[in-house]
């Protein structure tokens, strides 16, 4: 292994026992007692601690000038515990969207702003048309990145929507002021879709799952040819994306789709009872 990479891990693994120590103490610790914990110079444990600190992973008492675990960590903490949450809660109601629309489905969950695809059941036809996990939709010109900015936080808009926008179409919404009256919409009925924009010839319709009115914790959406997801669809196909995914925020303690009339499809309703 080149040295580079080795320094690279070595200094990784330093910083993971770190934090092991720091959350196994029953007290702040200091950076004697952290280098004589890990077998470390207290020259780097020292840097590793100003880093950490530096990126609000770790605190430092102002008196004790002692280290624990940061407020940011716990953060994290829960907010990988509701993204592993999620993806397991949503399993039955994407292989559901998938079985009824007859067009793939996605999950997804917002992060910095944009929406990143986590889970995909493909359709069962003969040209089938997804989006693998690990995708990022551009945030301006598809359904799940136009949900996922519609809840960001102002800072994050400013810097997705900063600058020139990506036109991968010529139906590709670059512009600011008509993206801004999309993400009010989204707010308003809870769906969003984005016909060609992409990439031409394909539609995606999204809808937001919520913990609360303002907390996006992931996005449903189906996936296929315009020809058979048509632009501002409404009816049967519509009514289940945005059924699976107030399912889902049910789950999770929101009623704001039943406080906007929303209801949920039978089909969905029989999966949220158990299949009874």
């Amino acid at each position: 292994m080149p040295t580079e990479s080795a320094n690279s891990l070595d200094s990784v693994a330093v910083v993971a026992q770190l934090l092991d120590e720091l959350a196994a103490a029953p007290a702040p610790m200091g950076v004697s007692e952290i280098a004589r914990a890990l077998n470390q110079s207290k020259a780097r444990i020292h840097r590793n601690l100003v880093s950490l600190k530096n990126f609000g992973l770790i605190d430092q008492d102002q008196a004790t000038e002692k280290y624990r675990l940061g407020w940011k960590l716990f953060q994290l903490g829960e907010r990988a515990g509701v993204q592993s949450n999620i993806r397991a809660l949503a399993a039955p109601y994407l292989k559901l969207l998938c079985e009824t629309t007859g067009q793939s489905s996605l999950l997804s969950i917002p992060l910095n702003g944009e929406a990143l695809v986590i889970a995909a059941v493909d359709n069962d036809s003969n040209v089938s048309i997804t989006v693998k996990p690990g995708n990022r939709p551009l945030p301006h010109c598809s359904a799940q990145g136009r949900i996922a900015l519609a809840y960001a936080t102002d800072t994050q808009r400013e810097r997705l929507l900063g600058g020139t926008l990506a036109a991968p179409t010529p139906h590709s919404l670059v512009d600011t002021h008509a993206i801004g009256l999309r993400l009010q919409k989204i707010h308003e009925q809870l769906l969003e879709d984005a016909p060609n924009e992409a990439l031409t010839g394909i539609n995606v319709v999204a809808a937001p799952i919520l913990r609360s009115e303002k907390d996006l914790i992931g996005i449903v959406a189906i996936v296929g040819s315009i020809q058979n997801i048509p632009h501002s669809p409404v009816g049967a196909m519509a009514d289940m994306v945005r059924g699976c995914a107030a399912a889902l925020s049910t789950l999770f303690g929101c009623d704001a789709y039943e406080q906007r009339g929303i209801t949920i499809p039978p089909e969905v309703r029989r999966l949220m009872s158990g299949g009874k």
